[in-house]
């Protein structure tokens, strides 16, 4: 795939999240677990790791595991009719059982374990990724709602088509700061002038908007710079992986942004 398949891969993701975000919380577990799913799938390939099969076992897993107790929490604290607050409270624990995973997948392969360190190294982040990831069925339960996502996204979407151009990184890094602020800022206008939720002011949206799209500048440029070089960023499964990353990596910085900038 090309640098712009690429791209474009990354809006199609960031536009299915952003209609889940304002779904039942369910289909928006599913769109986190869709994410999950290209990461866990394209992650081996993309590094050139060894064992694969089990790689992309325990990294799905994990994405699914985590989605499904962000969603039971939410659920649960809304039956209740209590204010969600703790949507990822659990995470913590997930992420601990993620880890024991990940060396329990290097005790049963069956290879010698060549380039172990590299292979523990990758899948603990591979399922760092995708925990994040849950970050965005935390999102609608902000202040902010599901009006927060489509803000942040937008600034993914227009700096991952910065960084998908064949600008050297010293000049795509700084520009994606400047569009991903400026992306940000009129998302959160636009979303203002569409009656978005009363609860948050004008002036916290705007400079809402800034901070996640100039962090989100700051994320895809970080991205490119990793993953840019790569052998195999264009075979389809790793590109897939490298599209859906940024917008998974997203989650927790959105849900950051919804609890302490929009209160």
């Amino acid at each position: 795939m090309s640098s712009t398949a690429t791209a474009t891969a990354t809006l199609a993701l960031a536009g299915l999240l952003g209609l889940a975000s304002f779904g039942p919380l369910p289909v928006l577990g599913l769109a986190v677990v869709l994410l999950g799913a290209l990461v866990a799938v394209g992650w081996p390939e993309l590094l050139d790791l060894p064992a694969r099969r089990g790689t992309t076992a325990v990294v799905a897993l994990v994405a699914v595991v985590a989605a499904v107790v962000a969603v039971a929490t939410a659920e649960t604290a809304r039956a209740d009719g209590t204010q969600v607050s703790g949507v990822l409270g659990s995470l913590p624990a997930v992420t601990a059982l993620a880890l024991l995973g990940a060396f329990g997948h290097q005790l049963l392969r069956r290879d010698g374990r060549p380039r172990l360190v590299e292979s523990v190294t990758a899948v603990v982040t591979g399922q760092a990724v995708v925990v994040l990831a849950a970050g965005w069925i935390a999102v609608p339960t902000t202040y902010a709602g599901p009006s927060l996502a489509p803000v942040v996204l937008a600034a993914v979407v227009t700096t991952s088509a910065v960084a998908a151009t064949t600008w050297p990184l010293r000049v795509a890094g700084p520009v994606n700061l400047v569009v991903g602020g400026a992306t940000g800022w009129l998302a959160a206008a636009l979303t203002v002038l569409l009656g978005a939720d009363g609860v948050v002011s004008e002036g916290r949206w705007a400079v809402a908007g800034i901070v996640a799209g100039a962090g989100a500048g700051l994320l895809v440029s970080a991205w490119r710079a990793l993953s840019g070089r790569l052998p195999a960023v264009h075979a389809v499964p790793a590109a897939l992986a490298v599209a859906a990353v940024p917008v998974a990596l997203a989650g927790g910085g959105a849900y950051l942004v919804g609890r302490l900038l929009l209160l």
